[in-house]
């Protein structure tokens, strides 16, 4: 990964209806990413796997992170993912040529980026690597994307009502990645997966929490 070309952006601005309506105990007062596993948020985890001289723009409420990120809100605030990119596009620093988008309730994502990225630099003609899962399913919260082509993407139709994965539609390279990192936690069920994934990395008696 080039830190002097390359950024992440991460959308962290959801409302996790789904999450807070099926988790229990104290983390059912916590948005998602705040949820923990082994003790730290969900977005540590994704934020720690990541090189720290990449700059990083979060999408969502200001949090305390371990790292330093640049936070940006969509407009209007939980205006949606494409509303979010579009916010965090314009925060990315000069020099930026390549974005990647992840998802910061995908608490073991960075594992893939750089295979997406590698993907990316070797299709020249390529305006995006796009994850691919064991299902087949095309990931755009695991995606890799040229910025010259990620913006004529975005512009044009208003933000409202568009769908993240229409917006990223098109000719793109697919890069196989695992359950483990496209694991996004949207349900108390995923967060046990979540612990269960961790604890098996640590080995026995990890993965509390």
């Amino acid at each position: 990964m080039d830190p002097g070309s390359t950024a992440v952006v991460v959308l962290a601005g959801g409302a996790a209806r789904r999450f807070t309506a099926r988790a229990d105990g104290p983390e059912s007062d916590h948005d998602k990413v705040c949820a923990l596993l082994a003790g730290r948020p969900l977005l540590d985890h994704l934020l720690d796997g990541l090189p720290p001289e990449v700059p990083v723009v979060v999408v969502g409420p200001a949090r305390a992170t371990c790292r330093p990120v640049t936070t940006v809100r969509e407009d209007p605030p939980g205006g949606g993912p494409v509303a979010g990119l579009a916010a965090a596009v314009t925060a990315l620093p000069a020099g930026t040529a390549t974005v990647v988008l992840l998802g910061g309730d995908h608490p073991f994502a960075a594992a893939a980026v750089p295979r997406l990225l590698a993907a990316l630099a070797g299709s020249p003609a390529a305006a995006c690597a796009a994850g691919v899962d064991p299902q087949g399913r095309r990931q755009p919260l695991l995606s890799a994307h040229r910025l010259p082509a990620l913006r004529a993407r975005l512009a044009g139709a208003p933000a409202a009502g568009r769908r993240l994965r229409e917006v990223l539609a098109g000719p793109e390279v697919a890069v196989p990645v695992t359950a483990e990192e496209v694991l996004d936690v949207d349900t108390a069920e995923d967060l046990d997966e979540a612990r269960r994934l961790h604890g098996r990395r640590q080995g026995p008696g990890a993965g509390a929490g």
